[in-house]
């Protein structure tokens, strides 16, 4: 009998993820058994982040197939191990349970540096228990009697990685690891995207996000905007269809979810009122579950004045998935021109670069936002405890934006660092002082705090504004992208 695992090749263009490459050494080191959890939204590079990492080992590879009955799940998982064990029989198997597909499996993985990898798991499983409860059974009485195996189970839904796989009680103590893939870093994405100006690998990563293959698709082109206005503008084009297939990999059901993303998308946040208000729906049950899972998908995110609690009537959500928040304020308006071919001949026609740039704006505010220890690195103080967030009053609305401050951090040393952001083609000057200054004077500053002020600009200040004297800070695009360079 001959047998053929996966042949993974080494890939020299694989870029970062040098702690998560160093997490999982560790695993494949230990002298045991083990299996692990992976989990991150589609196209966040899982599949080769563990080929690139347990390429060295013997790896069987078995992929769900989308829209397959369970069934028709397990008979592809037997054709697949039919091909690797070079047995034609095998195919023919029609087996009545998981546990006959792993037992089938086990006869090749009982001994030697084996890795079992399951991927998609959502879909092997069809969204039920079945999978997870059985390959529990098999586990104990099966595969960790072989010391060298390691069984993976990966998905491109975390919802249900983290509700039926991590948080199952099949598994409840047997997972020796679990990993969540984020995105790439901006540093990382600098490196994607080579030779590009630090502006341009901003660009992109607002626009994007930190998602390998889709920096990977803007790389053959002139420049980033040329890149993605003809990924995104031309017929059939990439980012165009693949809105619908974030839902498909992610959810069982998108109808709910795709209501809720589709609201936030037409304005910048909205409360948890508004949205059950525009969907028809009570505050509680399905809602709740639906917001959560959004959130843990990483499509959109909840937050609050950082000085309230998570439970505050003041919370916001917001889509907070780069990539969606282009699609909905660019594509998605333009789809039927975009389905029509009008902008095949020059696919830039399609998007407004005033309309871009203000958006871009608003996407770097989210940006520092979300990297506020980054922030705090740069500004030394990072091994101070502190609490950051945006801060603003209950008059804030769309229609009147009323009160904000873009990033505060309310620091352990009596310190209040208070960020304004702003991402322009030009250096800012002067006109900034007097709408800070509003805000400073309505921030109500209870515990008479020192206020550090500080700007965050991409391409700095001008010289009027520089000799004011009026920041005590300003941080630059260089050095935000600049950092971390080295880790």
């Amino acid at each position: 009998m001959s047998f053929s695992s996966e042949d993974i090749a080494q890939n020299p263009d694989f870029i970062g993820r040098l702690l998560e490459k160093k997490q999982l050494k560790k695993l494949a080191d230990l002298p045991s058994p083990s299996t692990l959890i992976v989990y991150g939204r589609r196209r966040i590079g899982k599949t080769e982040l563990l080929e690139q990492a347990f390429r060295n080992r013997h790896i069987l590879k078995f992929e769900g197939v989308e829209g397959a009955e369970e069934q028709q799940q397990r008979n592809f998982v037997m054709r697949q191990l039919s091909i690797y064990a070079n047995e034609p029989l095998l195919k023919k198997i029609e087996p009545e349970s998981w546990l006959d597909v792993f037992d089938a499996i086990y006869r090749y993985v009982a001994s030697g540096c084996w890795t079992l990898y399951f991927e998609e798991v959502q879909w092997l499983a069809n969204y039920q228990d079945d999978f997870v409860n059985q390959l529990k059974v098999a586990w104990d009485n099966q595969f960790k009697k072989n010391p060298e195996l390691i069984v993976i189970l990966c998905g491109s839904s975390p919802s249900f990685m983290i509700k039926q796989v991590v948080h199952s009680k099949a598994f409840y103590n047997r997972s020796q690891y679990e990993l969540h893939l984020q995105e790439l870093s901006v540093q990382e994405a600098k490196k994607l995207l080579t030779h590009r100006s630090n502006r341009e690998v901003m660009d992109a990563y607002l626009t994007l996000g930190g998602v390998p293959e889709y920096l990977k698709r803007l790389k053959p082109y002139s420049s980033v905007f040329t890149g993605i206005c003809d990924q995104s503008f031309l017929a059939n084009s990439y980012f165009t269809t693949e809105y619908k297939r974030i839902f498909v990999s992610s959810m069982a059901d998108g109808s709910h979810y795709k209501e809720i993303i589709e609201h936030l998308s037409q304005r910048r946040f909205a409360t948890r009122e508004q949205i059950a208000k525009s969907l028809g729906a009570s505050l509680g049950g399905r809602l709740s579950a639906c917001l959560e899972e959004l959130i843990l998908c990483g499509f959109i995110r909840k937050y609050t004045p950082y000085n309230l609690a998570e439970t505050s009537k003041l919370a916001r959500y917001q889509i907070s998935d780069a990539y969606l928040q282009f699609f909905f304020k660019f594509i998605q308006p333009e789809l039927k021109a975009i389905n029509d071919g009008r902008y095949n001949a020059q696919p830039t026609d399609a998007i407004k670069m005033d309309d871009y740039q203000k958006w871009l704006g608003y996407s770097f505010e989210r940006y520092c936002r979300a990297n506020a220890h980054l922030i705090a690195k740069l500004l030394g103080f990072s091994g101070i405890k502190y609490q950051a967030g945006t801060f603003y009053n209950r008059a804030t609305s769309k229609a009147s934006p009323g009160y904000q401050i873009d990033l505060l951090f309310d620091r352990a040393d009596h310190v209040i660092t208070v960020c304004e952001i702003k991402y322009l083609q030009r250096k800012v000057g002067t006109n900034v002082i007097e709408a800070f200054e509003k805000k400073l004077d309505r921030f109500d500053n209870k515990k008479k705090k020192t206020i550090h002020k500080v700007l965050i600009s991409a391409e700095g200040i001008d010289r009027a504004l520089a000799s004011r004297h009026y920041f005590d800070r300003v941080i630059t695009l260089d050095e935000l992208v600049g950092l971390g360079e080295e880790q």
